[in-house]
């Protein structure tokens, strides 16, 4: 997609089902769906949940296979490449959050911010985008949960994916996801693509760096395994929230 201020790579990939013809009516109908990972380096635990989000999708199960054929997945596995390859936490090589600098990114100090908003751009005007989701780690709460922006004419609008996740991921909460647009968040890939993009399935998903306090895994860490599980989770609740068929 871009390489970033210390020159690395900043990769992303397209995961579909094969057309015969890009352009017919039934491939252009797809919905597309944008998933991101990594903003923040040192929330490694993201990158399982991502691992388990792209290993379901290339998988031969029926629900990946469903997945593919009604939509057009972009998703970029690692958005701050620097701040992971020189072990930093939060920060970019430019000593910036980069989760913070979405609303007006410089083309010079935040590459890949400026270029996930033009693919993005480029991707809402060929097909309806559906979901938008970042996934993050979290240092202090249990669980997974996500924060969703809010529609004042339209509440339930922004809680309905969330309400399904919780209902098909039992250390998912529900109750801990938050609904808010505050001006300190006006940076955040959240607030930003959703004034960008006007869409209300737009979250940040967020996994606790330490484990859950509900369901089967309660009191335990989690493991690689439960994080996968989280982002495999995640893909199945966009098959129910898109009433898709599995045949």
């Amino acid at each position: 997609m871009t390489r970033t201020l210390a020159g690395n790579k900043c990769d992303f990939l397209t995961i579909t089902s094969k057309d015969k013809d890009p352009k017919s009516a039934k491939a252009m109908a797809k919905k597309g769906v944008f998933i991101s990972a990594r903003v923040h380096p040192g929330e490694s635990n993201a990158s399982w949940m991502m691992k388990g989000v792209i290993e379901f999708l290339v998988s031969n199960t029926p629900e990946a296979k469903a997945l593919r054929d009604h939509f057009v997945f972009k998703i970029v596995p690692i958005l701050n490449p620097d701040g992971v390859i020189n072990g930093n936490y939060r920060c970019s090589l430019a000593g910036q959050d980069l989760n913070r600098r979405w609303k007006a990114p410089s083309k010079i100090l935040h590459p890949v911010n400026s270029s996930v908003k033009r693919l993005i751009r480029s991707f809402a005007k060929e097909r309806e985008i559906l979901l938008y989701c970042d996934l993050h780690g979290h240092s202090r709460r249990k669980n997974i949960f996500m924060y969703g922006n809010n529609i004042k004419e339209q509440p339930h609008a922004t809680r309905v994916f969330p309400y399904i996740m919780s209902k098909l991921c039992d250390y998912f909460s529900f109750e801990q996801s938050r609904f808010s647009m505050s001006r300190t968040k006006d940076g955040t890939a959240r607030v930003a693509m959703f004034k960008e993009l006007n869409i209300p399935n737009i979250f940040t998903m967020e996994a606790s760096f330490c484990g859950a306090d509900r369901g089967k895994y309660k009191d335990q860490h989690f493991t690689t395994e439960y994080l996968m599980l989280a982002g495999q989770r995640l893909l199945e609740s966009l098959i129910v929230f898109a009433k898709i068929e599995i045949k």
